[in-house]
């Protein structure tokens, strides 16, 4: 189909042509307008129906209440008139009166019955088969004042009642029966309705207890309403009529059942209305065709300059000239602009296609490109890697993934800047790229991760490669004055372990790149299925860590920490332990590493809080308030800018003393984040907690770091003081950060003691507080205390067999003098 065609639809194709288009959108639009317009037209006139209709029927019900009232009057005045001339000095002559003059008041009124009350029990009437209701003659008697009631049994009737009172001061009541015939039949004589009371109470048959009349033609009516009875409003047909009728409650009734209802023929109104909804539904599909006829009418022209320009727009994309269109109407419109707004177009369109080529050189590059390195970045390392495992897997080749990772960069972005950081990604980018000439890409994926791709070569060759690739980066870097070594984890995955799958190769070299982490960094693994395992332990373990805190599978183990100088023990570290449901007692080992890297070692943290504030508390009240107890904390805690606050606030609410809770952190957390670790150390350290450094001398040992920081207590990590039994130079650096730390009034406690010949060593050259295996293992708190109970009793310390521990005689080195 070409477009000179132009057809109004084209099925097939899934074509409409935007004259087609426009035109049912207006025929959708005169259609909205016409239909709202319809149905709010249709249902004001039903509204004005249905307020006619109650008006009408509301107006009938007031009517008769009216007649009530009027009847009821006119007996009240009658009496007060007939009363007031009689002059009757007892009520037996006032009875003997009204029964004289009784004749005569039926002439005035509907009058069945009239009678005498002496007393609520005591009357007599004319006819004594009817006499008068009891609760109107208790009413009347209680009030004092007229009143009237509708009582309803086979018939209806209307009684009033009246105290009286002689000129003797006796006192009673009249009661007048009147009949409801007449007060209906006022209600109805001016217009064609029906008028009857009905007992909702009654079976069908018996409900209409009184009506105008009885003719064939009110009875239907009345039949069919019956039907309706527990409806307030109805409306039903009969004999092609529509009547309509609601029920309404009566004044003074005797009964809650007794209902007036009024029935009425609609017919005529409905013909009205029906005739109203043919005219509007005539005058609606009128507008609507004028509408539509005008509408496109005044599209002819805009579609017809339309048509031309789909034409002749597509020509500019062809690269060919535009020929506007001619001009012949007396008044040019909006779509006549168009031929200006192309030629201009055309002009516009030429020039774009030529800054278009320049600049697709420059955006491929940036797009491509990682701007600090110059080297391929993440989207172009993703886009190669698509292609090479392609290309490998058609001709059955392999193609091995080297995923870099720099040690420690957080570090020193941290401590030394981040402009430090970027100098330092751009010298190892070089160094990567010029060692890594040999493989197919280089590529920088982000912060201070980079991938190679090596085509084609075996297991061996690939980790030879990435071995000296991580030796040659680990020679020294001077930037800015400073020198520094980098290490790099490396991990390696190869194509065929992850079946050519791109985003799988990328997991398994990560995989293997964070097993290269927890080995200790500056290394290199190959990915195999054994990584695979353990990637599902560590999904595993986090899972069941979240139980393990809830269903209380954690447990602190105690151990000792000894002053050999006083041959006791001091205090206890708190150690974790998890008992596993299936794995048994798990050491931290195990775990911690993966937990700390999840989301559940801040809870972690505070669980460890409360409980060895619990212990220190428990150990108190036993008495032994000299014992110090020591727990550990990730570096992770600190990043809770509440963490100081909230432990400060847990240990002022329990009943303990200073000094007696030792917070322990390495000394690795403390320098790397120094900052945020300072101002929350000095907190705690001033509200009575102490603090040590783990594990020192295992990484950085910046003195320089510790000084400023605030401390209690250094822990000598167990290799820094182990190796000084067989190294006389580290037994000079040992001794030498002794007496440095000594000045620094820090207390120093030697970890790992495992033998008598460390301890004594320790002993003879001034250590004095001690922790390690030789003096006891981490055991559950029952064992612990038993071991501490079992020494005081010695008054010496105990091996594991229950025999005292000789340690070497001589008493502690004085420490160096501060001054």
């Amino acid at each position: 189909m070409t477009l000179s065609q132009f057809p109004l639809m084209d099925l097939k194709n899934r074509y409409i042509s935007v004259r087609l288009k426009l035109t049912l959108a207006l025929i959708l639009a005169a259609g909205i307008v016409v239909t709202v317009f319809g149905f709010t037209a249709q249902e004001h006139y039903q509204n004005q129906q249905e307020q006619l209709k109650r008006s009408y029927l509301d107006n009938y019900s007031l009517e008769f209440n009216d007649q009530i009232e009027r009847l009821s009057d006119s007996v009240t005045y009658i009496f007060e008139t007939q009363t007031l001339l009689s002059q009757t000095d007892s009520l037996a002559e006032l009875d003997q009166y009204l029964s004289r003059r009784l004749p005569e008041l039926q002439w005035l009124l509907p009058i069945n019955n009239g009678c005498t009350v002496f007393t609520v029990e005591q009357y007599r009437c004319a006819n004594v088969d009817e006499p008068p209701p009891r609760q109107l003659l208790e009413q009347v008697s209680l009030l004092a004042r007229p009143m009237r009631l509708l009582q309803c049994m086979e018939q209806c009737f209307l009684w009033v009642s009246l105290p009286i009172r002689t000129r003797s001061a006796e006192q009673g009541l009249l009661a007048f029966q009147l009949d409801l015939a007449d007060a209906l039949i006022n209600v109805t004589q001016r217009d064609d309705i029906e008028v009857a009371i009905i007992d909702l109470e009654r079976p069908i048959y018996k409900s209409v207890l009184l009506a105008t009349n009885t003719q064939v033609l009110s009875q239907n009516w009345f039949d069919n309403a019956i039907e309706y009875r527990n409806h307030a409003n109805m409306e039903f047909k009969v004999e092609e009529k529509t009547i309509v009728g609601k029920q309404y409650p009566i004044k003074d009734s005797a009964s809650p059942s007794l209902k007036l209802l009024i029935l009425k023929d609609w017919s005529e109104q409905i013909r009205l209305q029906t005739q109203f909804s043919n005219k509007l539904l005539m005058l609606l599909l009128i507008t609507m065709g004028l509408a539509i006829v005008i509408g496109i009418l005044l599209m002819r022209r805009p579609l017809k300059s339309l048509r031309y320009h789909t034409e002749t727009l597509p020509s500019i994309l062809q690269e060919k000239s535009y020929q506007p269109q001619a001009k012949l109407q007396l008044f040019n419109d909006e779509f006549d602009s168009l031929d200006d707004i192309s030629i201009k177009l055309a002009n516009s369109f030429a020039r774009m296609r030529e800054n278009i080529a320049e600049n697709t050189k420059v955006l491929e590059k940036m797009a491509m490109e990682d701007p600090l390195t110059e080297l391929p970045n993440r989207t172009a390392f993703l886009t190669q890697l698509g292609i090479a495992l392609q290309k490998a897997k058609h001709q059955g080749r392999e193609i091995s993934l080297i995923y870099i990772d720099l040690d420690n960069f957080k570090t020193i972005n941290d401590t030394l800047g981040h402009d430090f950081g970027d100098l330092l990604l751009v010298q190892v980018a070089k160094r990567i790229k010029h060692l890594g000439k040999s493989a197919s890409g280089t590529y920088r994926l982000g912060g201070d991760e980079f991938t190679l791709l090596i085509d084609n070569q075996d297991k061996d060759s690939v980790l030879g490669f990435a071995y000296s690739l991580a030796q040659e980066i680990a020679h020294d870097i001077t930037l800015s004055g400073v020198t520094m070594r980098v290490t790099l984890s490396i991990g390696i995955a190869t194509a065929k372990q992850a079946e050519y799958d791109s985003q799988l190769l990328i997991k398994y070299a990560d995989l293997a790149m964070y097993s290269s982490k927890r080995q200790g960094r500056n290394c290199c693994t190959h990915f195999d299925i054994e990584l695979a395992r353990q990637n599902d332990m560590v999904f595993t373990i986090e899972n069941q860590f979240q139980n393990a805190m809830t269903q209380d599978q954690l447990e602190l183990f105690l151990q000792p920490q000894i002053s050999m100088n006083q041959q006791q023990i001091t205090g206890f570290e708190l150690l974790l332990r998890w008992n596993h449901p299936s794995q048994g007692v798990m050491n931290p080992g195990q775990f911690l590493d993966i937990v700390e890297a999840g989301r559940h070692i801040l809870p972690l943290g505070y669980w460890v809080i409360e409980k060895s504030i619990a212990l220190l508390e428990e150990l108190h009240q036993q008495g032994h308030q000299g014992l110090t107890i020591a727990f550990n904390i990730s570096g992770r805690q600190f990043e809770d800018k509440h963490f100081a606050k909230r432990l400060i606030s847990k240990f002022a609410a329990a009943d303990i003393g200073d000094n007696y809770l030792e917070l322990e952190i390495t000394e690795s957390v403390a320098v790397q984040n120094y900052q945020q670790v300072k101002s929350q150390l000095k907190e705690i350290r001033q509200a009575g907690i102490r603090v040590a450094f783990d594990d020192f001398g295992k990484g950085f040992t910046s003195l320089s770091y510790l000084s400023n920081l605030a401390c209690d207590k250094i822990k000598f990590d167990r290799e820094f003081g182990h190796n000084a039994l067989s190294s006389k130079p580290t037994q000079n650096i040992v001794l030498s950060m002794r007496e440095l730390i000594n000045t620094l009034n820090y207390e120093i406690l030697v970890e790992g003691v495992e033998t008598l010949e460390h301890a004594n060593w320790l002993k003879k050259n001034g250590f004095d507080k001690v922790q390690g295996y030789f003096f006891g293992r981490p055991q559950a708190k029952a064992e612990a205390l038993d071991l501490y109970h079992r020494c005081n009793e010695k008054g010496a310390l105990l091996d594991k067999n229950g025999q005292i521990i000789h340690l070497h005689p001589l008493i502690n080195m004085p420490k160096a003098n501060s001054n």
